[in-house]
């Protein structure tokens, strides 16, 4: 419909007003200004909408920063709190560790304190120390005790050479060894078992009183019996065979070797606990081997040492305790084992064995000192 059309119709006065101002506006000769003007009128419009839409994408963008920072805000709080969690978690730990470790001290202490409270009260000293080393074809043939020796001289050994044997015993085969005396005393009041390794007990006079002492009795098994108040005299001959003594010096293993002995106390009743003494007995009877191994000498004047090291059985683990009392051998022999294979290992680090050549190097040297 033209707008003249409606102009004819009947309408309201601001209708045909603005009818007849919209003909004006595209009547032939000022559409041109009309459609310019409208562009323009766009143009601003939407420069207008486009500064709104970048307002509202700066407010976005600031709105996303402070939501970032904020963000960042409690991932470092999140991040604090997870520190001091960790913390909090490993002093927990610690104190946790620190309470076990100072429970398993205090129950080793505790059995510690019983097993010293019912061990046997068996003193072991060292009274005499023969003068001489001592050579003989069969050393456990002797008497015990020992009577004094009286062998000075050196005397050559042949390594086949049956010189001086009653048996025809060859000089590689004697025994040479060295004579110790020793005193037990049970100062407890009750009776101790006691089990020997290389020790011999005999009967005689007490070195500090003078007193005659008896050998204690013997049981079936072979253990000693000390009764509370009683003394005991023993020997100990630590001995080794010549050709012993002889790959000793030839391995270069030093000019000193130990012979060791022990005496085992228990109660007269039970197993447990145990306690003793190791004897180790230091020295060298031969004083030099041939470069071809032939023959030795022996010395009777060759220095010799014995120093006596007390043993006391505790439990070193909690497992151990849990185990001793609850009578499980089965675990103690596993604990034992492993103690032992973590001796042994401990040791190969401290003491690392030679090559085979530097070994060689240092027999030789042996040899030839």
């Amino acid at each position: 419909m033209q707008l003249g059309a409606m102009l004819a119709i009947t309408l309201p006065g601001e209708i045909k007003n603005a009818l007849r101002t919209l003909q004006n506006l595209f009547h032939e000769e000022v559409l041109p200004i009309t459609l310019a003007g409208l562009a323009l009128a766009i143009s601003v419009w939407a420069a207008l909408i486009s500064r709104r839409s970048m307002k509202a994408s700066e407010r976005s963008a600031r709105a996303a920063e402070v939501q970032a920072r904020h963000a960042a805000s409690q991932a470092e709080a999140a991040e604090r709190q997870a520190v001091a969690a960790s913390e909090q978690a490993y002093s927990a730990s610690s104190e946790v560790s620190t309470a076990i470790q100072a429970s398993e001290i205090s129950a080793l202490e505790g059995a510690k304190a019983r097993i010293d409270a019912s061990l046997p009260r068996v003193s072991a000293v060292i009274f005499k120390k023969n003068d001489y080393a001592g050579l003989a074809e069969n050393s456990y043939a002797l008497p015990t005790p020992l009577p004094p020796m009286s062998m000075t001289a050196s005397v050559k050994l042949d390594h086949w050479s049956t010189e001086g044997s009653a048996d025809s015993t060859p000089h590689w085969a004697w025994d040479a060894f060295f004579v110790s005396h020793g005193l037990l005393f049970n100062f407890g009041n009750e009776p101790a078992r006691v089990i020997s390794q290389s020790v011999q007990f005999y009967a005689g006079t007490h070195p500090f009183t003078g007193e005659e002492v008896k050998e204690p009795a013997t049981t079936i098994h072979g253990e000693k019996i000390l009764y509370s108040g009683q003394s005991a005299l023993f020997q100990v001959i630590a001995r080794k065979q010549v050709d012993d003594w002889v790959q000793i010096i030839r391995k270069g293993e030093g000019k000193r070797e130990c012979c060791e002995a022990y005496l085992s106390f228990f109660p007269a009743d039970f197993d447990e606990p145990e306690c003793g003494v190791k004897i180790r007995t230091t020295g060298m009877p031969l004083s030099r081997v041939a470069l071809d191994g032939v023959y030795a000498i022996f010395e009777p004047n060759s220095y010799f040492d014995v120093h006596l090291e007390f043993l006391r059985n505790y439990p070193d683990s909690p497992e151990e305790i849990a185990a001793r009392l609850k009578g499980d051998r089965e675990e103690l022999s596993a604990l034992y084992m492993r103690r032992q294979r973590m001796k042994f290992f401990r040791e190969e680090v401290a003491n690392p064995k030679p090559s085979d050549e530097s070994a060689g190097g240092d027999a030789d040297a042996a040899v030839n000192d």
